[in-house]
């Protein structure tokens, strides 16, 4: 992925980081945590583009040490979205880009979220989600981690969102992204059954090729999705 998509490993590099801050008016006095940083750079282009020193936590130690050497004077923690070693009430802003859809327990997750986001923060999400969820389940059966392995059903996660005192600010379908990165793997691999194939490690193109018809049932898409935690005077 790092080939195609370069050091943020998602669709659209950081054009929906950028909408994001402007939506929220995020600014240098506010709180941010990164879940699922990888080697930081979400938090190293706030910091670079607008002044904001924000935290980063992700599972892998690797990644992690990659973006200390990067960015020397942000803080990356090792850790997971089911347990966010943070008080209370500590952000005024979590980012899951791309990262939600890859959590183990991802109502753990949401719950997490809510306990470390101040009353009024918000939750931005960007990630890949089905357009057609009935496929979704046969996804599973694939071991390999990637986020499209973990496709959103949107009304699904909506109703936890919400369910759970989130206020849904803004949600906007964002598939192009997603079809000019497709386009760009074709180009690079040949086709996505390729790209797949060495995703899985699988070189007798089973795996790979069975996990690309199912994704094609699932119809794809990409989104964004703005939520705000309410107060607890108000839920």
């Amino acid at each position: 992925m790092r080939e195609v998509t370069g050091q943020t490993l998602r669709p659209g590099g950081f054009s929906l980081t950028e909408k994001a801050v402007q939506f929220c008016g995020i600014s240098k006095g506010d709180t941010v945590l990164d879940l699922g940083c990888g080697m930081g750079a979400t938090i190293g282009y706030l910091y670079e583009n607008h002044g904001i020193k924000g935290v980063g936590i992700d599972p892998s130690k690797k990644l992690l040490d990659m973006g200390r050497k990067q960015f020397k004077s942000l803080d990356f923690i090792l850790g997971t979205g089911d347990y966010l070693p943070f008080e209370e009430k500590s952000f005024n802003c979590v980012l899951a880009e791309c990262t939600l859809s890859l959590m183990d327990d991802i109502n753990k997750t949401i719950n997490q979220v809510l306990k470390v986001l101040k009353d009024s923060g918000t939750f931005i999400i960007t990630d890949v989600y089905a357009k057609n969820s009935n496929g979704i389940k046969a996804l599973e059966d694939f071991s390999f981690n990637s986020c499209m392995r973990g496709l959103h059903d949107i009304d699904c996660l909506k109703e936890k969102l919400v369910a759970r005192g989130f206020e849904i600010m803004l949600f906007e379908d964002c598939s192009d992204l997603l079809k000019a990165l497709m386009v760009k793997i074709i180009f690079s691999y040949g086709s996505m059954n390729v790209f797949w194939r060495k995703t899985t490690e699988n070189s007798d193109c089973v795996n790979g090729c069975q996990f690309q018809e199912i994704l094609k049932a699932c119809k794809p898409g990409y989104f964004i999705l703005i939520a705000k935690k309410g107060n607890e005077s108000n839920g």
